[in-house]
């Protein structure tokens, strides 16, 4: 199975500040005014239906991180439990999500920093910050994080400053009547609400990378989940016990509206650049831990080998990091509705969810060996239940995204078709050069180790 490709540098403080700065991006920033547009104050009941969700992919991903302390290890897991070609898809699918997830961070940088800056071009601050974070990462992972915990710590001090200015200070709107629109909206808010969780399995993208991973992944996941719930919960409150929500669909940047109600204009700029640093800290990670699926896609010649290739100084996988910087660059020109790009983006992770599911579902029968030897373990009942779940909770959102944002889904489901296709095209080209593509993946996977 892949081997990490710079050594393991990252701890359990690392590990959390990798999550917390991946999930709490700019989206906290600008989606609960979008959705409560519609919602009303039930927005946060959306935030609570996508943590719900949240709580099931943690725990899978607690125990496929300890399981399979690889690079790339969902790809891993769901090739060695379920189907090789069905795995490929489902990283393929979320690649895609991520590319587009990017693209979505960078507009939201942009719509921040046009707040100083009037008139500067959006598409090309969004550039500017996705090609930066694009070289940071061909630095080295130890650097990467570094750099991770100083803009970690700054946006969470300016989000709690925020919350508990917005919930005690200036003239609270009544939260009532809570649903006024019905509980459709706040059914429907929950699939772009959950691209704000969206991100805590990030983490076993990395896990060839972590010490201790059967300790430091799980420990981590859980301290993540513990913040993140905490803030966005605070956050949506504050938002629109501020704002009337009638007012919130023509609000670009709610949170810095909301602020401006009952803070002081400096402390307000200050938790408006604190959404930069949200953003710049997602897509930092993003670029790092979905690389590293590139990655192993294409040391098993499911991808071009090409992308397989290193730094010779600091073992990043630069080819990987480059292509996603790039497809992210490209993902930047449809310039699609911030609510369409979430939706898409969760499509796309829900696919992966499904696969991760099932590989967590069939992992203490499937892989015997591995499961009974992991120093984390989770009991089989607790495992089913949770790897059940998480299967039948993405397959509804899936199904509550087509309905309440067709295009975006249509898009999504298109994404993948096209991969299909690319992989039965991969396997016949690989075919006519003696090569097997199923021997390959066999042989990334260590299918002969079982």
């Amino acid at each position: 199975m892949s081997g990490a490709p710079s050594g393991k540098g990252i701890g359990a403080f690392g590990a959390v500040v990798t999550i917390v700065g991946f999930v709490v991006g700019a989206s906290i920033y600008i989606l609960p005014g979008e959705i409560a547009a519609t919602a009303g104050p039930g927005v946060v009941l959306s935030y609570a239906g996508a943590a719900l969700l949240a709580v099931f992919s943690c725990v899978v991903a607690a125990q496929l991180g300890a399981v399979f302390p690889v690079s790339g290890a969902s790809f891993v897991a769901i090739g060695r439990l379920v189907s090789p070609a069905f795995a490929f898809l489902c990283v393929w699918g979320m690649i895609g999500a991520a590319v587009v997830a990017v693209a979505l961070l960078g507009f939201g940088f942009a719509d921040y920093v046009r707040l100083w800056v009037p008139g500067a071009d959006r598409l090309v601050l969004a550039t500017a910050l996705i090609v930066g974070l694009g070289g940071l990462n061909l630095v080295g992972v130890r650097d990467t994080i570094a750099a991770q915990t100083l803009m970690v710590a700054f946006f969470l001090v300016a989000l709690l400053v925020f919350a508990a200015a917005a919930l005690t200070g200036g003239d609270p709107q009544p939260l009532s009547p809570l649903l006024p629109n019905g509980l459709g909206p706040v059914i429907s808010g929950a699939i772009p609400a959950y691209f704000s969780f969206a991100g805590f399995m990030v983490i076993i993208e990395l896990s060839g990378e972590v010490r201790r991973p059967a300790r430091n992944i799980p420990l981590a996941l859980a301290i993540s989940f513990l913040i993140v719930a905490v803030v966005y919960a605070l956050v949506a409150l504050a938002v629109v016990a501020q704002i009337p929500w009638t007012d919130l669909g023509r609000i670009e940047a709610p949170v810095t509206s909301a602020a401006a109600r009952v803070l002081p204009h400096a402390v307000v700029q200050v938790i408006a650049f604190s959404a930069v640093a949200a953003t710049a800290s997602s897509i930092n990670v993003m670029l790092m831990g979905y690389s590293r699926d590139l990655l192993a896609l294409a040391r098993s010649r499911a991808l071009p080998r090409l992308l397989a290739g290193a730094s010779p100084r600091t073992g990043e996988p630069a080819a990987a990091i480059l292509a996603m910087t790039l497809l992210s660059l490209v993902a930047l020109a449809f310039g699609a509705r911030i609510v369409d790009y979430a939706t898409f983006v969760v499509v796309g992770l829900m696919l992966l969810q499904v696969g991760v599911g099932l590989a967590a579902l069939v992992l203490p029968w499937r892989d015997r060996e591995r499961y009974q030897a992991s120093a984390f373990r989770i009991p089989r009942p607790v495992l089913v239940f949770f790897s059940a779940g998480l299967i039948i909770l993405s397959i509804a959102f899936i199904v509550i995204a087509a309905s309440g944002s067709p295009g975006a889904t249509a898009a999504g489901a298109a994404f993948i078709a096209v991969g299909a296709i690319y992989f039965a095209v991969r396997r016949i080209w690989l075919k006519r050069q003696a090569i097997s593509l199923e021997a390959e993946l066999a042989r990334e996977l260590g299918f002969d180790k079982t």
